[in-house]
């Protein structure tokens, strides 16, 4: 007997058309798959990344404006007519990135020779940046205090000495 015949060539689908294209448009789909999510992922991580940034200048801004009320503070102990602190570098660096400035306002025993005087202290901490010639502020936090100081002491240095620090109010100032 004589064995069937066996086509070589190719088979038709039976629709009459071929497949020949169908890998190459699957190939450029899936692409194009990946690359829309690595095209997500990577807008994620640049948005964790900018967030952590602004979320890091904001604390160091409210440390800085902490550490003016605290400067502030010290020197009313030390002096109680001390005047406001001007702008100050601190910690101080080459890039002058880190600033805080304090404003004072006497609240209550202004002048004479008394046990005790009350203050208004505001403070506001900067981050910076410098542009070839000037400045721009990055962030900025502010943070008000009312703090009152007991001093005492025997003549001649009645009410020099500081005996109490008691704050009071401790604020932050919202934009």
């Amino acid at each position: 007997m004589s064995s069937p015949h066996v086509p070589t060539g190719r088979r038709r689908s039976p629709s009459g058309y071929g497949e020949e294209g169908v890998a190459l448009i699957m190939a450029i789909v899936i692409t194009l798959l990946v690359a829309l999510i690595v095209a997500g992922i990577a807008q994620v991580t640049v948005a964790d990344f900018e967030m952590s940034r602004l979320t890091r200048w904001d604390a160091t801004a409210q440390y800085l404006a902490q550490a003016g009320i605290e400067h502030q503070s010290y020197l009313l102990k030390d002096n109680k007519d001390a005047v406001a602190i001007p702008y100050t570098n601190y910690p101080v660096t080459a890039d002058q990135r880190y600033w805080y400035v304090t404003s004072l306002t006497c609240l209550l025993n202004c002048s004479g020779n008394v046990s005790a005087r009350r203050w208004r202290i505001q403070s506001t901490g900067e981050i910076r940046q410098y542009n070839g010639g000037s400045y721009t502020v990055l962030q900025t936090r502010a943070i008000t205090a009312q703090v009152d100081i007991t001093y005492f002491g025997v003549a001649p240095n009645l009410y020099r000495y500081p005996l109490k620090v008691t704050v009071l109010r401790w604020e932050e100032v919202l934009p």
